[in-house]
């Protein structure tokens, strides 16, 4: 068994490889735009496994991993989700900058503040690449010429986003970050749609990526230039081809709108008859819950933009084949016994309602987890049993208590810890 020497260390080492794939089911998942997860979930009337948000990457270079955002994700309960877009709206981002190191501090820097973070989640890098409406995209970063970088064979602008994917992974593996997930995700459609600029083209190999996915959405007839698509329409091409590639599958961003059609039966097509049956390997599904301004269209993505789809997207969703957790993983190597009795400071913290508190325990033994007021006075007794050795996480939610500052105290062994924490309502 693996020992911690330095406590400083001990917890950043616990950390989990991967997110574990279901062997049957398909996480539930979403975007929930202007809505809080809580909001969505009581829409959805079934909790989110992974929350999807965006982030880009910023002008000054400062290291800005969303410690607060993943930190509310997990304490409700989901795997934070971060599409990490390399651009800034009005900055130019070319690929180059990237390849030639001019973002390496950044990167490297960003990858241990995610290591620190020591939980599972899943960065999808430059999604849509295969577009050319983010500056990332391969056409704008050489497009289909061959004979600007690398391969006079290969067209430069997957070239480029290809080596950009690379480099990155390559900087968060020599950081030795292992709780993170790789997603690789094209779009459904390629624009241009050139032979060059398939999404098959952009793929960096099957040691940068974990999860692939696909965006795809139903437009119907909100745009002068779309009609109404099955969700066999959007999907079924991308899953055929890319299926083989044995990697699990997500929809890293799905939904359709009401214009044209029925967007009732098209929610319960996707999920009870496409994604539970007839495509298999998708183990996550993302739907895009928001309301916004398409080209000059107001189109409305959210799944209770009417009655009759909320029901449907509820009827659909309640399903135990749509998994509203993702289960505990192993941590690397083997179980970690530390080597010192030791209490961490509770995340989030401030918090309101629930937070969590996590100890080590260097051998087995009796252990209590008392919470008190600021007076001295017991509030609560998380834990008073015998327990094993190794890494302990316990949740408190704060029902019924006041905003303040409250004490948590670690009794194992004839030694106490203690701590404080804020309860900010």
């Amino acid at each position: 068994m693996k020992k911690i020497l330095l406590l400083s260390v001990l917890f950043s080492l616990a950390v989990f490889a991967q997110v574990p794939i279901p062997e049957t089911g398909c996480y539930h998942s979403a975007f929930t735009g202007n809505d809080s997860q809580s909001t969505f979930e009581t829409l959805a009337g079934k909790n989110i496994a992974i929350e999807m948000f965006f982030t880009g990457w910023p002008s000054n270079k400062v290291p800005d991993f969303p410690l607060t955002k993943c930190n509310q994700i997990d304490a409700n309960g989901a795997i934070p989700h971060i599409t990490w877009m390399p651009q800034v709206p009005g900055t130019p981002y070319p690929l180059n900058s990237i390849i030639n190191g001019s973002y390496d501090n950044y990167i490297t820097v960003y990858a241990n503040q995610v290591k620190n973070w020591g939980k599972p989640l899943f960065i999808r890098l430059g999604h849509e690449f295969n577009g050319d409406w983010y500056t990332y995209g391969g056409a704008l970063n050489g497009g289909g010429t061959l004979n600007g970088f690398g391969d006079p064979t290969k067209a430069d602008g997957p070239e480029r986003f290809i080596a950009a994917f690379q480099r990155v992974h390559d900087i968060f593996e020599g950081q030795s970050v292992n709780n993170v997930v790789w997603v690789w995700c094209p779009n459904n459609g390629s624009s241009p749609s050139e032979p060059w600029n398939v999404p098959e083209a952009y793929y960096p190999g099957d040691s940068y990526v974990d999860w692939i996915g696909f965006d795809g959405y139903n437009f119907g007839t909100s745009q002068t230039w779309s009609g109404w698509q099955s969700f066999f329409n959007i999907y079924n091409a991308l899953y055929q081809k890319f299926k083989t590639y044995g990697k699990p599958i997500m929809l890293g961003e799905f939904a359709s709108v009401e214009q044209g059609g029925s967007k009732s039966q098209w929610i319960a097509d996707a999920y009870s008859t496409w994604i539970k049956f007839g495509y298999t390997q998708i183990k996550a599904a993302t739907w895009f819950h928001i309301a916004k301004t398409e080209g000059t269209v107001f189109t409305d993505w959210r799944i209770n933009s009417s009655p009759t789809s909320l029901l449907a997207y509820q009827t659909a969703i309640a399903d135990p084949y749509f998994l509203a957790s993702v289960p505990p993983t192993d941590v690397e190597d083997e179980k970690v016994i530390p080597e010192y009795f030791a209490l961490e400071q509770n995340y989030p913290n401030p918090f309101n309602p629930s937070t969590k508190i996590k100890f080590a325990l260097p051998s087995s033994g009796d252990t209590k987890l008392i919470v008190y007021n600021i007076f001295g006075e017991k509030v609560k007794t998380l834990v008073q049993s015998y327990l094993e050795a190794g890494i302990h996480e316990i949740n408190f939610t704060a029902d019924g208590l006041s905003s303040g500052v409250y004490l948590y105290a670690l009794q194992f062994d004839g030694k106490q810890e203690m701590k404080k924490m804020i309860l900010q309502k």
